[in-house]
């Protein structure tokens, strides 16, 4: 993280490192929502009380259209100069350590206690595991590298309403948060080998990089959602696809993803990489137009996704409904890029500036990520019981909470002392056993 701000630092990028972090307080936000809104039933903690189409609007219509794709294309924008100045080698080793480690840690000890917590409150009704039953069936599951959906077809067998079904199944292995850092590592895998055999084939010197204008960065993103549509369709028709949420793959137990979300990842982790080779964002080179203007077509495309969105969740057959699905489909993925172009816009001209706060928080992004799900979901289970206490006042408390005290792990732990830290997690499963 701080070779990628001094790296910022000298192309006048720092942006960027700035709305990396701003995308990890997104998905703060979007776990915190969790617990309130109409899909709460399934999360780790149900406390749908009120505010509910709030909730709803928040977490799937705003946060859940752009947070993870941004983060996967700003990882790919840094991906090539990274790997430039290392080489692959070192490039992949240090991508091994920072990511596949963490990772292992956090699936190992950090999430059971949220399986856990997720256990306890939808399966009351049902023999209680101890925490180590359930721990070691949870190595158990590990050890199968299960290959298939996350979850049972629920629409197959007409349990669409009942929590306990996707509460038996998560009792398996299954990454929650943590699929990013699985699947991004992956990513970077892939890239390492394409830019290896790009690079003894293709040796730099025939290869002339190309600084794009402004139109033709549009054209770019024109043709970004355009691919992003045609690829969600044509993966949505296929027949032993679900529907989300319930559409999660496992692959040999170490890839976790949405198949429906899989091609976006793709798309846009590629296009940060072809993003600084044609040196966007460096000197002047920024989407023309003025930001109001990208914002005004923002909120346009944003009410009609969301009219359509509001249109199949009130009646669960119109996700038979072809024509609604594919004009979903289609707002969204030019959403999605509307919205990077606001992000991207609004933050070059603006936030585009050395400030300690942003480098602060930017060197602890990673971190904040790591540390952020079991604080949200212990905050959510205490608060669970306040009765007369309304949902967005919980919200606020959650999320707020949660950030501060994981950027104090990051800041005073994590950094400073990583073999402590991870002591400290040991440590903590040995008392919850």
């Amino acid at each position: 993280m701080n070779q990628a701000l001094s790296e910022s630092s000298e192309n006048r990028i720092l942006f960027l490192d700035n709305l990396r972090y701003l995308m990890v307080v997104f998905v703060i936000l979007f776990h915190a929502a969790g617990s309130y809104g109409t899909f709460g039933r399934y999360w780790f903690v149900a406390d749908a009380v009120s505010n509910t189409r709030f909730f709803d609007i928040i977490t799937m219509a705003v946060i859940d259209v752009f947070a993870m794709p941004v983060l996967f294309f700003i990882a790919g924008y840094f991906a090539l100069p990274n790997i430039q100045k290392k080489g692959p080698g070192v490039f992949l080793k240090d991508k091994v350590i920072r990511l596949g480690i963490p990772w292992l840690i956090c699936v190992i000890f950090i999430v059971p206690i949220t399986t856990y917590i997720h256990h306890h409150r939808h399966l009351g009704g049902e023999p209680l595991l101890s925490y180590a039953q359930l721990w070691i069936n949870w190595m158990k599951s590990a050890s199968e590298l299960h290959t298939g959906f996350l979850y049972p077809n629920l629409f197959a067998i007409g349990k669409l309403d009942d929590p306990k079904i996707i509460g038996f199944n998560l009792l398996s292995f299954n990454q929650t948060a943590y699929w990013f850092i699985s699947l991004l590592l992956f990513f970077f895998i892939i890239f390492t080998i394409i830019y290896t055999l790009k690079k003894h084939f293709f040796p730099p010197s025939s290869i002339k990089e190309k600084t794009l204008s402004g139109k033709t960065m549009l054209l770019v993103m024109l043709s970004v959602g355009l691919l992003h549509t045609i690829m969600t369709i044509i993966i949505s028709r296929i027949p032993c696809n679900q529907p989300p949420p319930w559409d999660w793959v496992v692959i040999a137990g170490v890839l976790q993803f949405q198949t429906g979300r899989l091609p976006v990842y793709v798309i846009y982790f590629a296009l940060g990489i072809y993003a600084f080779s044609r040196k966007w964002f460096i000197g002047d080179n920024n989407f023309p137009g003025h930001p109001l203007l990208w914002i005004s077509i923002c909120i346009i495309l944003w009410f009609g996704f969301l009219v359509i969105l509001s249109n199949l969740l009130s009646n669960i057959s119109n996700l038979a409904n072809t024509r609604l699905i594919i004009s979903m489909l289609f707002l969204r993925c030019f959403l999605l890029a509307t919205f990077l172009i606001v992000f991207t816009s609004i933050a070059f001209r603006y936030w585009n500036r050395p400030h300690e706060i942003n480098e602060i928080l930017a060197a602890n992004s990673y971190n904040i990520y790591l540390a952020h799900l079991p604080l949200v979901v212990v905050l959510q289970l205490l608060l669970v019981n306040l009765a007369g206490t309304a949902s967005l006042v919980k919200f606020g408390i959650v999320s707020s909470l949660s950030f501060l005290v994981s950027y104090a792990i990051s800041k005073y732990a994590i950094k400073p002392h990583p073999r402590l830290s991870v002591a400290a997690v040991v440590v903590i499963f040995l008392l919850m056993v």
